[in-house]
């Protein structure tokens, strides 16, 4: 009977032992991070843009972080009758939570505007020597969410997919933990 004692206490203390290397393991990962990574949005016009995601500093929420990001297209102008001039511009904002599932594995989510722009003139022109066109902007917002995955090597790397209501699309994120 005291040899099963004795093999119930020592098995007791070894899963304590684990459990303190484990609590050790935890406090080197509470180290912040800051990635930064450049971004893919295919939406109707072809965004580019930057994220910058840091983790949270608080030992309580160690695998907290949050997340904000700008992506934008070019101007793409358009014909209309002369003497006017179009074009339109698409910008998306981002920002939200994200949450470490592991040491490699996080996922995010949160919310987005994007706005198409368009800017043209009025086909009426000034009728005098130096004056220029009169430029009107109309914009369309439309709010949204998205939600992704975050993976992120032993070598800092991140890869990140994920899909953004607002656009309809993926939101592609590749970059670098510092």
């Amino acid at each position: 009977m005291s040899k099963r004692l004795l093999a119930c206490a020592m098995l007791l203390m070894s899963t304590n032992l684990h459990a303190a290397n484990e609590a050790q393991d935890d406090t080197l990962k509470l180290a912040p991070t800051m990635t930064i990574s450049v971004d893919y949005v295919p939406a109707s016009n072809d965004m580019y843009g930057i994220t910058l995601a840091p983790y949270h500093y608080d030992r309580d929420y160690s695998d907290w972080g949050y997340y904000i990001g700008y992506a934008r297209s070019k101007d793409e102008t358009f014909e209309v009758e002369e003497p006017g001039e179009a074009f339109t511009r698409e910008t998306l904002w981002r920002f939200g939570l994200s949450y470490s599932l592991t040491r490699h594995f996080s996922v995010y989510g949160g919310a987005s505007v994007y706005i198409a722009e368009l800017h043209s003139t009025t086909n009426i022109m000034p009728l005098c020597t130096d004056c220029k066109p009169v430029w009107e902007k109309d914009d369309d917002k439309n709010w949204g969410g998205e939600v992704g995955l975050r993976y992120m090597t032993d070598m800092g790397l991140m890869i990140g997919a994920g899909y953004n209501t607002a656009t309809e699309s993926a939101v592609i994120s590749i970059g670098f933990a510092m």
